[in-house]
């Protein structure tokens, strides 16, 4: 079971919570809400990225370079030449992101089935891209700084859920690293 342990005053996730290692990030942030304007949901799938050879501080050392130079700051990348993807830089001192894989909706739904063009509840953010889409999220904001557009909150006392590991989807290298964690047994788990 797993229960969240960092803890403020506010509800809000603030800059502090990304300063600490990746994989617990990656870890801490399922469960959380993500809000985006009059879009919410809980993040039940996430992948992390640090300094092995799948991550963009290596493959893309010039727009990576934000993995090694920020934590807390939102980074967006292009993937496939199709999809926009949705992550958070960590890592006071070291390098990192973590990449948003799935969330389950739970306000703004009638915007996320229009913008995704389907009536399928369980399509709207079951990967990265349907995510993005979904929410409606501008690129515009790589590189702010979170809690400025998006919003993470913790989630409320008594959640409770398993988590599961595996190596992350959709990669060449680093393939052994099981770096992507997820709610066991949640629907909208990415497939």
């Amino acid at each position: 079971m797993h229960v969240a342990i960092f803890c403020n005053m506010s509800n809000k996730l603030d800059q502090e919570f990304f300063a600490r290692d990746t994989l617990t990030v990656a870890r801490d942030l399922l469960g959380t809400k993500l809000i985006y304007h009059e879009c919410e949901g809980i993040i039940v799938e996430t992948e992390a990225y640090r300094d092995d050879p799948a991550s963009h501080a290596v493959t893309k050392p010039n727009k990576g370079s934000m993995l090694w130079e920020t934590y807390g700051h939102i980074y967006i990348f292009f993937i496939y030449g199709m999809y926009h993807c949705l992550n958070f830089t960590t890592e006071k001192k070291g390098v990192g992101a973590v990449l948003i894989r799935a969330v389950e909706p739970i306000s703004g739904i009638e915007k996320m089935k229009e913008r995704r063009k389907t009536d399928k509840f369980i399509q709207l953010s079951n990967g990265p891209g349907k995510l993005f889409q979904a929410f409606g999220i501008d690129s515009s904001i790589h590189g702010e700084v979170i809690d400025k557009s998006i919003q993470l909150e913790y989630p409320q006392d008594g959640d409770k859920f398993e988590i599961t590991t595996s190596p992350r989807i959709g990669i060449s290298k680093a393939e052994d690293l099981h770096w992507r964690f997820f709610i066991k047994e949640n629907e909208f788990v990415s497939k």
